[in-house]
């Protein structure tokens, strides 16, 4: 079976250990519940799945359109690039490669749409706003890719700072990890040069869901088919991804996972130390439920009701954390200080 460990020589790409997608998905389902309740163990599981499906991917391109015509590196993003994925986890990923796009971007957009069939197969959904390689947007030649990001940075508009920002959560699974740390560096370099870019970054973040009152009560959705449930990724993850995202881009951090993250940045920031506990906590929590979890929708939520006395004050303490750390991180960050 392929090693979910990166796999960043130039001319090596692991040959795949399984004849289908079904068998990897079949091989794949046993697995998951099995370490459902284990993030670290289920985040590697999902890379060794997605790193068997685009083996197989690669494979299946080849045969039709010959051998990759450039070197390349194929990433993920979302919660996938920061290794925080739940039992259910839907598409995010792209692909860098040597070369312009008028030369070889079609090649590399027809291993990216196979890659994200065979990952539908698998189990992993479609993305619905497309970030994936198979879409123009996310599958560049490396000089491209930053003439993507200057693109992105002129627009100056909500939709483009949202893809740069995505974009950032970038971590290379397979191929050439140079070229995906060199369109990085260039966005660091960027930020560094004109700063009221991370500004404008840190304003397109600017609304924070609520998970508790000023009475200190848990905030559930009132209605709908989560009605009594806390949507624990927005009200939870996100303040604590959003502020280190935010930290590692003014730093210029190339570590992905919020965790990582807040170890870097707590060197610099005494303000952040101690907050992976949090972070930990609310992961925990999520993990907790997973046997209760049949969809992707549904790992995003957690019943209120059915959180025990000391879970409720663990959750309400993360929340708590996470706000202040986001509200601490913004005040930094617009200060342009």
């Amino acid at each position: 079976m392929v090693s979910s460990s990166f796999h960043q020589e130039e001319d090596y790409l692991p040959p795949p250990s399984f004849q289908s997608y079904e068998e990897i998905k079949r091989a794949r389902d046993k697995e998951t519940r099995e370490i459902a309740k284990h993030s670290w163990q289920l985040n590697e599981a999902h890379d060794k799945w997605v790193l068997e499906t685009t083996a197989l991917a690669v494979k299946h391109v080849k045969s039709e359109r010959g051998t990759a015509p450039a070197h390349f590196v194929f990433f993920l993003m979302g919660s996938a690039g920061r290794k925080e994925q739940g039992v259910f986890s839907d598409q995010d990923h792209g692909i860098v490669f040597e070369g312009k796009d008028d030369i070889y971007q079609e090649y590399f957009l027809a291993l990216g749409a196979e890659i994200r069939e065979g990952m539908a197969i698998v189990g992993y959904p479609r993305c619905e706003g497309k970030v994936m390689a198979s879409h123009p947007r996310w599958c560049h030649g490396k000089e491209n890719w930053k003439a993507q990001i200057d693109q992105w940075v002129k627009e100056d508009k909500w939709a483009a700072l949202r893809h740069l920002l995505t974009f950032i959560d970038a971590r290379p699974l397979i191929g050439k990890g140079k070229l995906l740390k060199e369109v990085k560096d260039y966005v660091f370099y960027l930020v560094e040069e004109e700063p009221y870019l991370l500004t404008r970054l840190s304003q397109n973040i600017s609304y924070l869901h609520q998970g508790v009152n000023a009475f200190g009560k848990l905030l559930p959705d009132e209605k709908g088919p989560y009605a009594g449930s806390l949507h624990i990724k927005d009200v939870g993850f996100f303040p604590f991804v959003h502020a280190m995202r935010l930290l590692a881009i003014k730093e210029g951090v190339h570590e992905t996972s919020t965790l990582d993250r807040i170890q870097k940045i707590a060197e610099i920031y005494p303000f952040a130390e101690g907050k992976e506990n949090s972070f930990k906590e609310l992961l925990k929590l999520r993990a907790d439920f997973a046997e209760k979890q049949n969809s992707y929708n549904d790992v995003h939520y957690i019943p209120i009701d059915e959180l025990t006395k000391t879970q409720k004050q663990r959750l309400k303490s993360a929340l708590k954390e996470g706000k202040h750390l986001f509200q601490q991180t913004k005040k930094l960050v617009e200060s342009g200080e």
